[in-house]
């Protein structure tokens, strides 16, 4: 693997008792703005291998290595923490903390920066995502496509090295799906970090994706 030209290598299993085995095994560009589809049908262990990238499970065996920088290694018994691999994650229901503001759950992931740092890229996501009016309300207060476009604001606040989408659309109804779709190929597209998102629709892998990966 070439500093001039990173990667993420994963080659992992994840066993479960008396469940599936999934594995995965996946070769992703970090230098550049890059984005693959894992495409396949629920069930099949997509969010599962997403989960695992982003250390939020731990895989039963093999590695997973960004950059020359090992995330996980099963035999090292090595496995660096969600904070530690420096991902953002947007996740399939957006988990969006009800009780604060829009503002407030783009700050979130931002508490260990000084106020001034903190307050500038919360001003700035606002505003690219078109959410400044918006800033004072609640989850509850505003629509699924609004939602999803906080939640992604928040995913990208630390300026992330790779962004993770878990099923993106799916929490959306089949007209603000087509809508969202169009306005989330256009983020990505404006993105300089590569990005992974899972998905069992064949036209949204084919619209978002530079590269589909079939389960």
């Amino acid at each position: 693997m070439s500093e001039s030209n990173p990667e993420l290598v994963a080659r992992f299993t994840m066993r479960y008792r008396r469940g599936p085995e999934i594995v995965g095994d996946l070769c992703l560009p970090l230098a550049r703005r890059h984005v693959t589809a894992l495409l396949g049908p629920s069930g099949c262990g997509k969010t599962t291998i997403l989960r695992c990238l982003a250390g939020l499970e731990t895989p039963s065996s093999g590695i997973i290595e960004a950059g020359g920088t090992c995330w996980f290694d099963a035999k090292r018994n090595l496995c660096l923490t969600p904070q530690q691999r420096d991902i953002g994650f947007l996740f399939q229901d957006y988990a969006l903390f009800p009780h604060l503001s829009v503002e407030a759950n783009i700050a979130y992931g931002l508490r260990d920066r000084d106020e001034s740092a903190r307050r500038g890229q919360v001003e700035a996501l606002l505003e690219r995502f078109h959410l400044a009016e918006l800033r004072h309300r609640r989850p509850r207060e505003i629509s699924g496509g609004q939602q999803q476009r906080v939640a992604l604001a928040r995913a990208l606040a630390r300026k992330p090295r790779l962004l993770l989408l878990d099923e993106p659309l799916s929490a959306l109804d089949t007209g603000l799906r087509r809508e969202m779709r169009g306005e989330l190929d256009g983020i990505l597209d404006s993105l300089e970090i590569p990005a992974l998102l899972v998905t069992h629709d064949h036209e949204e892998a084919e619209t978002l994706a530079d590269e589909v990966v079939n389960l």
